[in-house]
């Protein structure tokens, strides 16, 4: 049965290929990339860049993506089953600006610039080498998107940053035999160089840093309406809720890891 399960899985997956595949190449190439992803257990070692032009809402980004090591997991999570839909009634107007914390390769960035069409969009991204496959995600949205190759944390400063096989595992909470030392930053330091008083829609995935991010609660978190988080380690739903409900915002439950935070009223 579980045979017949990962297969019916995999079938899915590669219909949303074809379904967001731009032209033929593309969505073969985005097709062959998932079932490699999921077959050649390189575990992001020589991982090859794929290039496939996208439809993501009105946008058509040219994507480039790992072949190993997640890359093809994110494009699956945030494009196809669509972990970063931000319903209606939780915003209070069209939103402006959102920030993207631990953005990656950029799929979670893109999906709500789709969704918020006149938001400027911040992605903070630590990994020298993802951040250069932010870079190119990105540039479809032109003066839109800042790119930020930093960490975030709650002082600036510098510090090392862990690295694993996903490609989007590296921590600064995590200790691993590989690493690379990384420019950190703090939110006051982004909002402050980038002329920001409010976010609209903050995505949050950093890896277990949200503990040292959101920890007694931050002045800056009165200035966010809607956070949308994964939590990671000792940091759960009960932190969370203690360091966000003095900013006026409430938590809900959106899966076992996967957290939204509103403010009253919005």
């Amino acid at each position: 049965m579980k045979y017949l399960t990962r297969a019916l899985e995999y079938l899915r997956e590669c219909l949303f290929c074809l379904r967001a595949g731009a032209t033929l190449r593309d969505k073969l190439t985005l097709a062959a990339a998932t079932l490699m992803f999921h077959f050649d257990k390189r575990n992001g070692q020589q991982a090859r860049l794929i290039e496939a032009t996208v439809k993501i809402g009105a946008l058509r980004p040219s994507l480039r993506l790992r072949d190993s090591g997640g890359d093809m997991f994110i494009f699956h999570e945030v494009l196809n089953d669509q972990v970063y839909h931000v319903k209606p009634e939780w915003v209070r107007c069209e939103p402006k600006v959102v920030v993207d914390l631990g953005a990656n390769v950029g799929l979670a960035s893109l999906s709500l610039a789709a969704q918020f069409p006149q938001a400027r969009i911040i992605a903070v991204e630590p990994h020298p080498e993802t951040a250069a496959v932010l870079r190119h995600n990105l540039a479809c949205l032109g003066d839109r998107a800042k790119v930020w190759e930093a960490a975030v944390s709650d002082q600036a400063g510098t510090m090392r940053l862990s690295l694993a096989n996903e490609n989007y595992n590296a921590s600064l909470v995590r200790e691993s035999e590989h690493g690379v030392d990384v420019r950190v930053v703090t939110m006051t330091d982004v909002l402050s160089a980038e002329g920001v008083d409010r976010i609209d829609v903050m995505k949050i995935d950093i890896e277990g840093a949200e503990k040292m991010l959101l920890s007694g609660s931050p002045e800056w978190l009165k200035r966010v309406d809607l956070i949308l988080i994964e939590l990671h380690g000792d940091y759960g739903f009960a932190e969370l809720k203690r360091d966000l409900i003095p900013a006026g915002l409430t938590v809900e439950e959106q899966g076992s890891a996967q957290g939204m935070a509103r403010r009253l009223g919005a």
